[in-house]
């Protein structure tokens, strides 16, 4: 299921208001973004496998030059943290006997390029950065902090302090089926862009925006690949820091968090 984000213009990043504010969050910019639709939730274990069972892993045309040298040299036929059963147990090893993910949960531990290669498969795109952020916050009028608005909410999203038993209840380290938070739906209808996963975004991660153009993709290069929405567990982050949606991180495009997943653009 995909939401659509109509052309026009947003407000991206952060005027230095918001709590938390980190220096790859500055300035906040105007950006133009033509239409586009994009995953109402992140993709699931259950779609993935779709992926897996179509031969995804063995088709060169699904990968880009770099992902398939990495899947060759790993010999990768499937994420990692792929078992039903994980216990992650992070931060703390609190002996809750973790969980098991189903097939309406996100599927996790995809580095950058199973999730370029997914995207391709299925006829769309990993979202730009711009792309995610405006279907997470923009009001038409407002950049909201979160998804929901501007007031934290606990129980809107996975979170450590939430609980909704959907996500293991309160300081559980596990993923939540996808879209068990209605009540933190973006303006346009997207849910889980705060909690649950970090996400793999198209662009090309930096410290700075850069110029800022019509459609943005980021950088031309760089080492690390954007991640937004945070993930369900942040007591190593300054309080609610990750879950607004200014947030951004970089990574390898080899990393393989089992707090990372993706969604599709097309």
């Amino acid at each position: 299921e995909m939401v659509y984000v109509p052309p026009g213009s947003f407000q991206m990043g952060n005027n230095g208001s918001e709590p938390f504010t980190f220096g790859n969050e500055l300035p906040r910019h105007e950006v133009y973004l033509s239409g586009y639709w994009l995953g109402r939730c992140e993709v699931t274990r259950g779609e993935y496998r779709q992926f897996i069972a179509g031969g995804g892993y063995g088709n060169p045309a699904c990968w880009s030059s770099a992902g398939w040298n990495w899947r060759l040299s790993q010999g990768r036929t499937e994420p990692r943290y792929w078992a039903a059963q994980q216990d992650w147990d992070y931060p703390l090893d609190d002996g809750e006997g973790g969980f098991t993910q189903t097939d309406e949960h996100p599927v996790v531990g995809v580095v950058y390029y199973e999730a370029e290669a997914y995207c391709s498969w299925a006829g769309g795109a990993l979202p730009t950065e711009a792309q995610w952020e405006k279907a997470a916050r923009w009001t038409g009028s407002h950049s909201n902090v979160f998804p929901w608005g501007d007031t934290w909410e606990a129980e809107f999203c996975n979170n450590f302090w939430d609980s909704n038993p959907a996500g293991g209840g309160l300081q559980a380290s596990q993923t939540a089926p996808a879209g068990s938070y209605p009540g933190g739906a973006s303006p346009f209808g997207c849910l889980d862009m705060a909690g649950n996963v970090w996400e793999w975004c198209r662009d090309w991660y930096a410290d700075d925006y850069g110029p800022w153009v019509a459609d943005p993709a980021g950088p031309a290069s760089g080492t690390q690949r954007v991640l937004k929405g945070s993930w369900f567990a942040a007591t190593n982050y300054a309080s609610y820091y990750p879950f607004r949606c200014a947030a951004r991180r970089g990574a390898p495009a080899d990393a393989e968090g089992f707090a990372t997943g993706f969604r599709v653009v097309k």
